[in-house]
Formats: structure tokens, C-alpha cells, sequence
């Protein structure tokens, strides 16, 4: 979860740099889709053994691009005012009666096919 205080330090990154001026809504949502290509380019075309030696090696990588996908959340999620910690649990909470565990546990399905 996002603690209050990692929240203000990227915000306060961002306005020290004055780059929200730059952060419109759709370009944030642009960056995200970005980060997240990032991420997966680095698993594209592996093969499992691959997979493994890549995690292994490029951890420090793969953990930079996880903070800048978190950090676009945040932009995203402050500046539409959604605090992003409740968002997930009642995101949660919505699963958890769309995948009840006696009919979910162990299925991949789509809850509208349990």
C-alpha cells in the first residue's frame, strides 16, 4: 500500500519540477501504458529458463520499472482525487464476492463462467 508520506515525496518531486503542468490526464494515462510496455518488453519473447535467468538478473530493473508504473498510479490517482488505498480494498472486496474461494479456489475462469 501507499503510505501518506511515499505519496507526498513523488507529488513534491513532481512540483519541485514543476512538471504537473505537463500532467494532463491524458498523457498520464499515455505514460502509464508506456511503463507497463516497459515492463513487459523485458519478458518478451523468453522461454521459461530464460524467464528465470532474466528475473534473477535484471531484478534491479524489472523493480524500476514497477516504482514508474506506481508512480504514474499516483500522479493519476491524486490528481483525480482517489485515495488508492481504499480503491484497492474495495476493489478487493468486489472480487472477493465476484471469486468466492468455494468456487474460485484453483479455477481461472472469469466469475460470470464459475
Amino acid at each position: 500500500m501507499i503510505t501518506h508520506e511515499t505519496l507526498q515525496r513523488i507529488i513534491q518531486f513532481r512540483d519541485d519540477r514543476d512538471w504537473s503542468q505537463f500532467h494532463t490526464m491524458k498523457d498520464l494515462c499515455l505514460g502509464l501504458g508506456i511503463e507497463v510496455a516497459e515492463l513487459q518488453e523485458i519478458f518478451l519473447w523468453k522461454s521459461e529458463q530464460e524467464l528465470a535467468d532474466v528475473i534473477k538478473k535484471d531484478k534491479p530493473k524489472i523493480a524500476d520499472e514497477l516504482a514508474d508504473i506506481f508512480v504514474f498510479l499516483a500522479y493519476i490517482s491524486h490528481d483525480l482525487g482517489i485515495d488508492l488505498n481504499s480503491a484497492i480494498q474495495n476493489k478487493v472486496k468486489k472480487n472477493s464476492q465476484k471469486y468466492p474461494i468455494e468456487k474460485a479456489k484453483g479455477n481461472n475462469k472469469k466469475y460470470d463462467k464459475l
